[in-house]
């Protein structure tokens, strides 16, 4: 065994001995800030640079954007692109009112009850407590099944009920599976509240429910924003229960929208661009606006 482990203790040792050679070289030449902005740089590069076609895409002629080699930056420029979109797809519109309704109606189920059971798991004791298997790991084990799994019997169960093809079939799917997402990134932040905070507000005369609403809630503020930007995000791209518990306009969402530029003849690159952008930019634009709630949030609790 011990021969088995030596080489790549060796291998290991080489490895960060050859990595403090290269840190110390470049410390001497004072470069280590220069390289560390660089990766920084590439690494930012990398990630924006899909962005920025997307977007300078659909401000592009179809020929342009299809140009061989590829333009990286274009001097004809036109917007054109935008209301032809709706002109060749005004179905586009219910898309877009589609996705902001199940976007925004299963991200309000998903964080209030989610919120609730999050608060009665980490301050009551549950019975038929199943050792490692108790109430808020079940909850917490429907993320890790495939959301395909469950989609056949989600289609029988809402084929029954009727809700096949309705906005409100899809806010209850979206809210069903976001629930367990939030319980687990709230649970650190109730976890750190401690019970004199309740306890003392009861003491002043608040009902428990009057000290969850103005002392609790507001403390775990950061974590709500937090769970909530993810619950928008997840509900706004979601494609694979919108495209099989849809079937019209009357309930699909954008990404179903976007799947239908792809032609059997072409793809409709100059309109998809478009409609990317469109459907990109109320979370991106969202996630600006909270951005330092959002940072907060990624502490998974810490609240003092």
């Amino acid at each position: 065994m011990a021969t088995d482990t030596q080489p790549s203790h060796g291998v290991g040792r080489t490895v960060l001995a050859g990595a403090e050679r290269v840190h110390e070289m470049l410390d001497s030449y004072g470069l280590v800030p220069t390289v560390t902005n660089g990766i920084a740089l590439l690494f930012v590069v990398w990630t924006l640079f899909p962005v920025y076609w997307m977007v300078s895409g659909s401000l592009r002629t179809r020929s342009d954007l299809l140009a061989t080699p590829p333009k990286l930056v274009s001097t004809a420029l036109t917007v054109g692109n935008y209301p032809e979109l709706f002109a060749q797809r005004p179905a586009f519109y219910e898309f877009l009112f589609n996705s902001v309704i199940v976007t925004v109606g299963s991200a309000a189920i998903a964080v209030l009850l989610g919120t609730a059971a999050t608060y009665g798991f980490v301050n009551y004791e549950f019975p038929y407590d199943l050792g490692r298997f108790h109430l808020p790991f079940l909850v917490l084990t429907t993320r890790f099944l495939p959301p395909i799994v469950t989609v056949i019997p989600l289609y029988i169960i809402f084929d029954t009920a009727g809700l096949l093809n309705t906005r409100l079939g899809l806010v209850l799917a979206y809210a069903a599976f976001n629930i367990p997402f939030v319980v687990w990134m709230l649970k650190g932040f109730f976890a750190e509240l401690p019970d004199s905070i309740v306890e003392a507000a009861v003491l002043d005369g608040h009902t428990e429910f009057g000290a969850f609403f103005k002392i609790v809630l507001p403390m775990v503020r950061p974590g709500l924003i937090a769970a909530t930007i993810f619950t928008v995000i997840n509900a706004w791209n979601e494609l694979l229960f919108a495209v099989i518990l849809t079937s019209n306009t009357e309930a699909q969402t954008l990404p179903v929208a976007l799947a239908t530029f792809k032609t059997a003849y072409a793809i409709q690159w100059e309109l998809l661009t478009v409609a990317g952008t469109i459907a990109m930019a109320p979370v991106l634009l969202f996630a600006f606006l909270v951005r330092e709630k959002l940072l907060r949030g990624f502490t998974m609790g810490a609240v003092r």
